[in-house]
């Protein structure tokens, strides 16, 4: 690829956005799963008139998403990761972020300008206000953030120190998808999934698919007031929703009712010290606009975490790198 053809790419991402969108909301990467169709196949399968429909395959061919065999279409390995239900699925993460998020990042430049976020101007209301008043979008994100979770959970159960507990409690947890992959690897450890109500609407059915519901408890709440009782506190994609103050606080309220051997973990995308260009700090980088945009918070180094323990009345105790995400452990002082 050129530089030219490059920004080319670069300028052409929100057609391409929506593009990989409508393959995703007309089912088109598990239609052609099993075989290869044609336009006019997938048309009867999708209520699309085929001309149409066939603009948009030629354009899902040109971006790798989908193979032309001869007028039949299939999945590349891009499109099959857009399935539903599969490892690692990116369809999830596609229909949490279009359409709410891609409208709030036309207001990028005015949240650039303002520090305003794009999510009030673009809903007149904060993520967590638009989740409660719609369902829809409620179901869509907390799915996304269990996908997220599920993809991570492998390497929090491996990493993290669960020697000296008997409590694990998913602050923030959702679904509790990350606590259920520490509770299948750890077997004499029981969980606490708590959150809002609007978090919680999908976790009981997760957790008994799971089958570590007899080995849960969930709690309604706000970690803003209050967490439950435990000896180990996960806290994945929590701390960068919030400003620094927003975020000590929490950790203030984890710390007041931490005991002497209780540990915190911190699952967030950490933001690099120094940027070099590749999928890892890409990740890193993009999410911490999209958390300026969203939110008002932020992604953060090492350091700037530290910081927010000190503030808490705790320190480092174990860094663990992760690809995109890292794990950060602490204790209190």
């Amino acid at each position: 690829m050129t530089p030219a053809e490059r920004a080319y790419e670069l300028v052409n991402g929100f057609r391409l956005t929506q593009m990989v969108h409508a393959a995703v909301e007309l089912r088109i990467p598990d239609l052609v799963a099993s075989e290869p169709k044609s336009a006019e196949d997938l048309s009867a399968d999708t209520g699309i008139e085929a001309g149409r429909l066939r603009r948009l395959l030629r354009a899902l061919v040109a971006i790798g998403v989908l193979r032309d065999e001869g007028g039949r279409y299939s999945n590349t390995e891009v499109g099959a990761s857009f399935r539903e239900g599969v490892p690692r699925s990116v369809r999830p993460l596609v229909r949490m972020l279009v359409p709410e998020s891609y409208r709030n990042w036309d207001f990028f430049m005015q949240t650039l300008r303002t520090g305003v976020t794009g999510q009030s101007l673009a809903h007149g209301a904060t993520l967590w206000e638009l989740i409660e008043r719609d369902p829809d979008f409620g179901a869509r994100f907390n799915d996304a953030m269990a996908g997220n979770s599920e993809a991570v959970a492998g390497f929090v159960a491996r990493a993290g120190d669960f020697t000296r507990a008997k409590v694990v409690v998913d602050v923030g947890g959702g679904e509790g998808s990350l606590l259920a992959g520490v509770l299948l690897a750890h077997p004499d450890l029981r969980g606490i999934v708590y959150d809002l109500a609007a978090g919680l609407v999908q976790t009981p059915e997760y957790l008994a698919s799971h089958h570590v519901a007899d080995r849960c408890e969930i709690v309604e709440g706000s970690f803003f007031d209050a967490v439950p009782e435990g000896d180990v506190y996960l806290l994945k994609d929590i701390l960068h929703d919030w400003d620094d103050q927003k975020a000590t606080a929490i950790l203030r309220v984890c710390r007041k009712q931490m005991g002497q051997n209780a540990r915190l973990l911190v699952v967030e995308r950490m933001a690099p010290t120094q940027v070099i260009e590749g999928p890892a700090h890409m990740n890193a980088t993009t999410t911490d606009l999209q958390m300026m945009v969203q939110l008002g918070g932020k992604e953060r180094t090492r350091e700037e975490l530290e910081e927010l323990f000190a503030a808490a009345r705790m320190k480092l105790d174990r860094y663990t790198p992760g690809g995109v995400w890292q794990l950060v452990e602490a204790v209190g002082v």
